[in-house]
């Protein structure tokens, strides 16, 4: 076995796992770590952040348009501190992030003596954001801890995972034998469960699919198609679950979460007119679904990884705990060996009425954002990735801007913590950067990240970002209006020239004032292909933009 430090063994781990990306900030703690990756530059790409709160949203915009862990390297103490809204973020998303830390010496963890970086219990601060993590005390147990890590993104619900390796370790020399993957077997969901759903879904009338991020994150999307198409059934999605069924398919509704609309949206009566909804990888979120009144139907199938998430919200009839491609091919392999179904023609016209109706009500709703989405989609390749943040302009893309392949469309999960975009934006088009990636954020949250423009030009990283700028924080101002009698008081904002911010680091940027101009300097800078900066102005709220 070869004698290496522990931060060379760190970095042989993260190869022998196939990892290929790493984002992180150096530290004094990590410097080991770092001169171990300076060997393997040729295999592993370093991107160096400004802030590990935005490195934690890169390396989740990375692992979410790959399918391929976000890897990132911390110091202990406030630099691991400030990596937590990201990790939380990548939490409730179920990203995959392998998140290496710091720790102080060994024997001075949690003293209290005062060594550098001393966290009270960094372990345990880390447990509310992660779905497994590991302090590392002795170089023999570094690669099965790495092993284990990356098993647990294969065999289960994907979580964050945080490692922490105490300082002294990363330049103690140790025989080590790094561990490579192993392969994992899909555990097959029950038989006698799938039989009961498939009974269930061929006597329903008026079935609808309900599907969550869940169907991407298992690559099911080919499936659902099949089984949408073979049972004559309509799917909407969660926010999360956008991408995972095409916009433009005949049975596709689009999201069918609810932010407020319940009392006229058409798909609101529609569900509680089904006779059967089928649940994929959906946690069906509360603050969208339970918060907002939606009711569903009684017969209830959940498919979903985790069995903690079967029943949560809703109670189910049926619950299969599996993985959603390995499941929804298995009633599929059943439906094919069943007779034929039957065909509900009165149904799906009355689906494709529905479409038109849902399209009614949005541009009844939001007549402006509706036309502002439509004019970006014309712009934008069938396969560019949209990037958002919790910000107005985003919030309505998720209901307006069609969407047509998986993982085409990021945002902030139940944890909305603001920031996600223009990182998770840089992440994305690390990981595909031949595809074009369109940030949506406000001007509130590109400021929580906006020194990542750096980043962006240090390492040659190209997207178009969208800045839609009222000088507030929108959605904030906005109930003060409409609940607190404009009494305003903390949400207005003095903000930057963006402009010339661009300038200074060396960015494209253009500032408009329409949505002609808008679309004009949009199709310019797809063509470009760098990185471009457009300001557009709401000084009225993005509802009133056009």
């Amino acid at each position: 076995m070869p004698l290496m430090t522990g931060g060379k063994a760190v970095i042989q781990s993260l190869k022998a796992h196939r990892v290929d990306t790493v984002f992180g900030i150096i530290s004094t703690h990590t410097m080991h770590m770092y001169d171990a990756l300076y060997d393997e530059q040729t295999s592993i790409r370093f991107i160096g952040g400004r802030h590990e709160h935005a490195l934690g949203f890169m390396a989740d915009g990375y692992s979410r348009v790959t399918g391929k862990p976000g890897v990132l390297l911390t110091s202990g103490g406030p630099g691991a501190a400030d990596s937590m809204g990201s990790m939380g973020e990548a939490f409730h998303a179920s990203s995959t992030i392998l998140q290496v830390t710091a720790n102080c010496e060994l024997e001075l963890i949690d003293s209290g003596k005062g060594a550098i970086h001393e966290a009270k219990n960094q372990l345990r601060m880390f447990e509310s954001v992660t779905g497994w993590n590991a302090l590392i005390t002795s170089l023999d147990t570094l690669p099965d801890i790495f092993l284990e890590a990356f098993r647990r993104f294969k065999d289960r619900r994907p979580r964050p995972v945080e490692i922490e390796i105490p300082t002294d370790l990363f330049e103690e020399q140790s025989d080590f034998e790094i561990i490579s993957p192993t392969a994992i077997q899909t555990d097959e969901p029950d038989p006698r469960i799938i039989e009961q759903a498939v009974k269930a879904l061929k006597k329903a009338n008026r079935p609808l699919i309900w599907v969550g991020r869940g169907v991407m994150l298992s690559n099911a999307t080919e499936e659902l198609l099949q089984l949408s198409e073979k049972l004559g059934a309509p799917v909407t999605s969660a926010t999360t679950g956008k991408g995972a069924f095409p916009d433009d398919h005949k049975l596709g509704l689009g999201v069918g979460e609810f932010g407020g609309m319940r009392d006229t949206s058409p798909m609101f009566d529609f569900l509680n007119e089904c006779d059967l909804l089928l649940i994929v990888g959906s946690t069906m979120a509360y603050h969208r679904t339970v918060q907002q009144g939606l009711q569903l139907p009684k017969n209830i199938i959940q498919i979903d990884i985790d069995e903690n998430e079967i029943g949560k919200n809703y109670p189910v009839s049926c619950g299969i705990v599996g993985d959603a491609k390995v499941t929804l091919r298995n009633i599929l392999t059943l439906l094919e060996s069943e007779s034929p179904l039957r065909q509900h023609d009165v149904y799906l016209k009355e689906v494709a009425q529905l479409k038109i109706n849902i399209q009614k009500h949005l541009a009844n709703q939001y007549p402006n954002e509706l036309r502002t989405f439509a004019a970006i989609r014309d712009v934008i390749a069938r396969d560019a990735i949209v990037v958002g943040d919790a910000t107005v302009p985003n919030y309505r893309a998720s209901r307006c801007l069609p969407v047509y392949e998986p993982n085409t469309y990021l945002g902030p999960n139940s944890w909305s913590g603001l920031g996600f975009g223009f990182p998770a934006g840089l992440g994305a088009k690390v990981g595909r950067p031949d595809r074009q990636v369109i940030v949506i954020t406000g001007d509130g949250g590109f400021q929580y990240n906006i020194q990542e423009l750096g980043t962006a030009v240090q390492y040659n990283i190209n997207p178009i970002i969208i800045l839609f700028n009222d000088n507030a924080w929108g959605i904030l101002r906005g109930i003060q209006k409409n609940t607190f009698q404009g009494r305003y008081l903390g949400t207005a904002l003095n903000n930057p020239d963006f402009i010339k911010l661009a300038h200074a680091y060396g960015i494209n940027a253009t500032k408009v004032y329409t949505l002609n101009e808008l679309t004009k300097t949009l199709a310019n800078a797809v063509k470009e292909k760098t990185i471009h900066l457009i300001v557009v102005e709401t000084p009225h709220g993005f509802p009133n933009f056009r």
